[in-house]
């Protein structure tokens, strides 16, 4: 939602937030919610709903922990945008989705770029550190006391920090970046399938190629096939 004048108030994700012009605010619609006018200077809004399985994640990667509001460095930038939805909402062609994915990816990039320093995280000090670390052993196991000793908080709170701002288990997470790995090294190299898995950290090829299709869709040595051409 993006205030071009006026003032008003929103309610999201248990915080009151004070919205006025030239600042947008990302609305936690899958929670409750609320928002009104300013009574002495009622605003005027552009507004776009955002459903998907992952909006809390992007909403996350692109505010951290924090007030979900953003001051906008380029107005005009966003109000062009809503007049490029207007027209593709209005054209309704066959690659209307195609034409919708690509304007909210830039419509995320657009808000999260001023936000966040170069280098900087938007996660919490504790959970870029276990990610790092994990991404540097990822073919260590990574039970709960790898997980507590690295992090140096409890199974349970490492857990808990995962799932608040990855949306993701720590075991899911690690599959994700050894399959990422497993994919350069496909590109990349001769290994065989046995020696990509055994490097990745998966516990053989079989276990290997059944979490790549789950995430890919295909087998390694299929998309190794099929990108290497």
């Amino acid at each position: 939602m993006v205030c071009t004048s006026g003032r008003g108030f929103v309610v999201s994700e248990g915080r009151t937030l004070s919205v006025g012009p030239e600042q947008l605010i990302w609305i936690a619609n899958e929670l409750p919610h609320a928002h009104w006018p300013d009574s002495t200077d009622p605003w005027t809004l552009l507004f776009v709903r955002l459903d998907g399985p992952n909006c809390q994640a992007v909403r996350r990667k692109v505010f951290g922990s924090g007030p979900t509001i953003a001051t906008l460095v380029s107005p005009r930038d966003i109000e062009a945008w809503f007049g490029l939805l207007f027209e593709v909402l209005h054209a309704r062609r066959d690659d209307i989705d195609l034409a919708l994915n690509r304007l909210v990816a830039e419509l995320v990039h657009s808000i999260a770029m001023p936000l966040v320093k170069p280098g900087e995280s938007r996660l919490p000090t504790a959970l870029s550190s276990i990610m790092e670390k994990m991404r540097k052993a990822p073919e260590q196991s990574w039970h709960a006391d790898e997980l507590s000793e690295a992090s140096g908080l409890s199974a349970a709170q490492t857990r808990r920090l995962f799932q608040r701002h990855l949306q993701i288990s720590p075991r899911r997470w690690l599959i994700r970046e050894r399959i990422m790995m497993a994919q350069k090294m496909l590109l990349e190299s001769d290994l065989t399938i046995s020696d990509i898995a055994e490097q990745c950290g998966f516990f053989d090829a079989y276990h290997f190629s059944r979490e790549f299709k789950r995430s890919i869709g295909t087998s390694p040595r299929n998309w190794r096939h099929g990108e290497g051409s």
